[in-house]
């Protein structure tokens, strides 16, 4: 050791980890004798899941919305709390998919370990592998002094929550598929295995039917995934929600920045009814957000709204461009011998078609 102390080097006996501090005893300038320091890697992670506040408090009671649509998802989702299987959340951006699976989460038998969330999408692609497995010390040029916990031995006897699971790397897909089968992971530079008990609940805003076809994502991590699909609709689909969601966020906002709204005018109401909200509840949330912020009156008027908001233009649109969408598809499936001409004249994927095809009844 030459008289020096190392800390936090990494250590393995069976399938127990820990974390090992070595302390020379100096005497008359001479080593006689170390002292070993071992803390177990499973107390250090709950020590940082409990510092960062990972576990978050979601349930399905926390969740608004009361349209048949809405509640049937809630009631399959409820179901799926209960078993252990892989749950793929599938709803465009601003959904709530990770509240869905926070809900799975802290309804299931694993709510007293820890919930991992990683967003795919947001991680860059040469971090990604790191993140989610973790890295020895000096396994690439930079490596952290020590070593680091990936969120695969974060999450473990919890939940780990793969966000935006279509932006994924197709050589981490081949990586998340080991680990689905085996039940085990490798850091980069070890070739030590840790076995690991988690529930994987993956979501993405993207159709991975489609990407399957392109060989964009691995067919066989797909079906490994969808054990349990749960599609969460658009807000444009649940308009009866939008009156609920509008008060509820309203009120949160109002407690947050200490105002005194007491509600929407009528045709406030009625602005938010026709408008698409292509950003969902998330966008909905950010417009009440603003309005809460900008203004101090009793009540929130038409006139305080976004231009976006005003007039009936949104749902004009939306008409017209499903009308011509259909017609397009009509004259493809008429002019093409086969949907797979068809679908490639469109520029779309074949899943894309046959949904479509069913969606305009065109069967």
């Amino acid at each position: 050791m030459q008289g020096r102390e190392k800390r936090n080097m990494q250590f393995g006996i069976g399938e127990r980890n820990f974390l090992v501090t070595l302390k020379p005893i100096i005497y008359n300038n001479k080593t006689q004798g170390i002292i070993i320091s071992l803390k177990s890697m499973k107390d250090i992670n709950k020590i940082i899941r409990d510092v960062t506040l990972i576990n978050i408090n979601t349930t399905f009671e926390g969740i608004i919305g009361r349209s048949e649509k809405f509640l049937k998802v809630i009631e399959i989702a409820k179901k799926t709390s209960k078993a252990d299987s892989t749950v793929l959340i599938l709803g465009e951006s601003g959904t709530g998919k990770e509240l869905f699976a926070r809900a799975i989460h802290n309804e299931s038998k694993r709510k007293n370990k820890p919930f991992i969330a990683v967003n795919c999408a947001a991680i860059p692609e040469s971090l990604l592998e790191s993140e989610l497995f973790g890295f020895e010390e000096g396994a690439f040029t930079g490596a952290k002094k020590g070593g680091k916990i990936g969120k695969f031995e974060l999450a473990n006897g919890g939940t780990l929550f793969l966000d935006e699971i279509g932006d994924m790397p197709l050589h981490l897909q081949v990586k998340l598929l080991r680990v689905l089968q085996e039940k085990c992971i490798e850091r980069i530079g070890s070739n030590r295995q840790v076995s690991v008990d988690i529930r994987i609940i993956a979501a993405t805003h993207k159709n991975l039917e489609d990407m399957v076809l392109k060989g964009e994502f691995r067919q066989d991590l797909y079906y490994r995934l969808n054990v349990i699909p749960i599609k969460i609709p658009p807000l444009r689909e649940r308009r009866d929600d939008i009156k609920i969601l509008m008060d509820y966020i309203l009120n949160k906002f109002c407690i947050k920045f200490n105002k005194r709204i007491y509600g929407f005018d009528e045709d406030v109401y009625s602005a938010f009814l026709k408008y698409e909200w292509p950003g969902n509840v998330r966008e909905l949330e950010n417009v009440i957000e603003y309005l809460v912020n900008m203004y101090n009156e009793c009540f929130i008027t038409y006139d305080m709204l976004p231009e976006k908001l005003k007039g009936d233009n949104n749902a004009i649109n939306t008409f017209n461009l499903k009308y011509h969408e259909k017609l397009l598809i009509k004259e493809a499936l008429k002019k093409f011998n086969s949907r797979d001409e068809a679908a490639k004249a469109l520029g779309i994927g074949r899943a894309t078609l046959f949904r479509k095809i069913k969606e305009y009844d065109l069967d």
